[in-house]
């Protein structure tokens, strides 16, 4: 058996969820709601400096949980809720 494109694609999920400080950026990002708050408030929440909190939006983006608006100059983050809500098989078989 080799991993189907549903695996890969779940496999992307979950790297996005795998870090402490991805944890505490959704955490951030679901106190804020779908409203979502614009790229340096997030930095400033997360105490991240920009460079880290880019690469976990970057692995955060790859995993497709995250909204992401231009609005004026700035660019505003949310969480994706669809991602969470399609995950439909459980990972371990009932015995």
């Amino acid at each position: 058996m080799k991993p189907t494109d549903k695996h890969k694609i779940m496999a992307t999920f979950f790297d996005a969820l795998a870090h402490p400080r991805r944890q505490m950026i959704i955490q951030v990002l679901q106190e804020t709601g779908r409203r979502g708050l614009p790229f340096n408030r997030l930095q400033s929440r997360t105490g991240l400096t920009p460079a880290t909190l880019a690469f976990h939006l970057r692995k955060m983006d790859n995993g497709q949980i995250l909204n992401r608006k231009i609005k004026g100059s700035e660019t505003w983050l949310s969480l994706d809720p669809a991602p969470f809500l399609s995950m439909e098989t459980p990972m371990v078989a009932a015995r």
